[in-house]
């Protein structure tokens, strides 16, 4: 019964074929030493690079801020010193000036628009004349149709949902239903 388990570990795991004989060993010997060699040339030239590199100052390329749209509403605000006289009584002369620019948001502003019929009448004939309202999309409504625009591009092409539109509506103190 032993003998068995010990032919069986020497079947499992007990070398197989794969036997090299003195001629095969060295039959890549030159394919290594061509690998060798290259492999120490390559780092050769890695440690050259990182020489040059730390006697000679590595040019850092430092992130450029895009600049802002020219299309831009622009307002230009100016910051000038309180007296333009010098400590020594001379007139002080401007040379330049640094401008740095910010991008500011201002959100969308509701405003209510008021159209006013006037109503006029005839004290011989008492006639009562007004213009008539024009006509709008949602007659009798308060929504104007830049309103109505808004709603819809911001529901279909935004994918904004009615209720989150409602919401931010009321954080900006317009209640819509």
């Amino acid at each position: 019964y032993e003998h068995e388990l010990a032919l069986f570990k020497q079947h499992k795991f007990g070398s197989k074929n794969e036997h090299l004989t003195a001629k095969q060993i060295h039959l890549w010997d030159e394919a290594v030493e061509e690998d060798i060699a290259a492999v120490d040339l390559e780092l050769e030239r890695l440690n050259a690079d990182k020489t040059d590199a730390a006697t000679h100052k590595a040019t850092v390329n430092k992130p450029k801020r895009r600049l802002l749209p020219d299309h831009l509403h622009t307002i230009r605000i100016e910051h000038e010193p309180a007296s333009t006289q010098c400590s020594c009584g001379c007139q002080l002369r401007r040379i330049g000036e640094d401008v740095s620019e910010k991008l500011h948001f201002r959100p969308a502003q509701f405003y209510k628009e008021q159209h006013v019929r006037g109503k006029w009448v005839c004290d011989q004939c008492d006639t009562l004349t007004q213009q008539a309202m024009p006509a709008y999309v949602i007659d009798k409504g308060i929504a104007s149709p830049e309103l109505l625009s808004h709603v819809l591009v911001s529901k279909y092409a935004d994918h904004l949902p009615l209720y989150r539109q409602r919401l931010i509506y009321q954080r900006a103190g317009i209640e819509l239903s």
